[in-house]
């Protein structure tokens, strides 16, 4: 298995560094590391904090949608946002490199958006943190900001997979269309819905529980051990 890390990282470390910008800069200087080191077990890649020892990775951003039809649980700006969940202000390789150093494997099954294939990959859980308006901090589970149609059907909790994007030829495919989680099985995202109703494409917002759009938000994303019976906790 750390072979096959050791190979995607190969793969994405020159990617990581590169900028958004056609036209390379007039001084030859050398591009800024992206990791900084905050503590002995707390990196910082891009927007991405990487925790090491508590196995978590924290992303800053806001709630996009607070009602409607939705495709994918976040994107990173310029993504699909007329139907996602959250915006994330991250940039998606720096999130598939954080997931990668806590030695977890993708394994990327997936072909064409919306089939009926089950992503798989290492197991994650996932969870969404804000304040409410009287300032208390509030945090769920990302899945109980969901609803599945017909009929509202509340979702109850569950795991989430790290599948990992593409290296296409014009680049790392999640930089590319800037999908990070995709609720209906996207091989472009990162992370996936594991479930079979994750290909029918049925799913909307739970009004009542998602605060107003523009709300700041944390996701935070937990490794789980490599072991069926362990029970996801929140992250601390």
């Amino acid at each position: 298995m750390r072979r096959v890390l050791l190979v995607w990282v190969l793969l994405l470390l020159p990617l990581v560094g590169q900028t958004q910008r056609k036209t390379p800069p007039r001084k030859k200087t050398p591009p800024p590391s992206v990791v900084e080191k905050i503590t002995e077990s707390v990196y910082r890649i891009g927007n991405v904090t990487l925790d090491t020892e508590a196995r978590t990775i924290t992303c800053t951003g806001e709630i996009n949608m607070d009602s409607g039809s939705v495709e994918y649980l976040a994107v990173a700006p310029k993504g699909k946002t007329h139907e996602s969940l959250l915006l994330i202000r991250v940039r998606p390789i720096h999130l598939q490199v954080a997931l990668l150093l806590l030695d977890l494997e993708p394994k990327n099954v997936l072909e064409a958006q919306g089939e009926r294939r089950i992503p798989e990959g290492d197991v994650v859980t996932l969870w969404v943190r804000w304040r409410n308006a009287k300032g208390d901090m509030v945090e769920v589970r990302a899945e109980e900001l969901l609803l599945r149609q017909p009929g509202d059907v509340v979702l109850k909790p569950q795991n989430w997979v790290f599948t990992g994007s593409r290296v296409l030829k014009e680049g790392f495919e999640a930089d590319i269309a800037k999908s990070l989680i995709a609720i209906w099985h996207d091989p472009a995202a990162i992370l996936d819905n594991p479930t079979p109703e994750g290909s029918d494409n049925n799913y909307v917002v739970h009004s009542k529980r998602v605060p107003k759009r523009g709300t700041r938000i944390e996701l935070i994303v937990k490794a789980l051990p490599k072991t069926p019976s362990a029970q996801p906790k929140a992250p601390k």
